[in-house]
């Protein structure tokens, strides 16, 4: 990770999975992770699972349940490839909890 991400903290880990140790920055108000971390989390998940270069040129983000401080750990899936555009899906998770969920789109290249 570099630049914005590597700031942030986020993380590889094997399988594309995407990790960050939270710190209070992160938080929107005490115990509560800002919904931006939690989209960048689902949105570079997502990227990973690409393969390849991306810019997103669109994101729907779906929170799910408040994300408390500690380790959250995100997961890509790629929906469809194609020569100019992919789909894919980031989650995110805060221990067992199932917190966001992001489907980008990007351009590729």
């Amino acid at each position: 990770m570099s630049g914005f991400n590597a700031a942030l903290g986020l993380k590889r880990e094997g399988g594309g999975t995407i990790v960050l140790e939270t710190r209070p920055e992160h938080e929107v108000a005490v115990g509560i992770i800002h919904f931006a971390v939690l989209a960048t989390l689902a949105e570079v998940a997502a990227a990973e699972a690409v393969g390849e270069a991306v810019v997103p040129a669109s994101v729907s983000l779906n929170l799910l349940q408040r994300a408390a401080p500690g380790k959250l750990i995100a997961k890509g899936r790629l929906l469809r490839k194609g020569r100019r555009l992919a789909v894919a899906e980031g989650e995110v998770f805060s221990g067992d909890a199932f917190v966001a969920k992001a489907i980008v789109t990007f351009a590729i290249g």
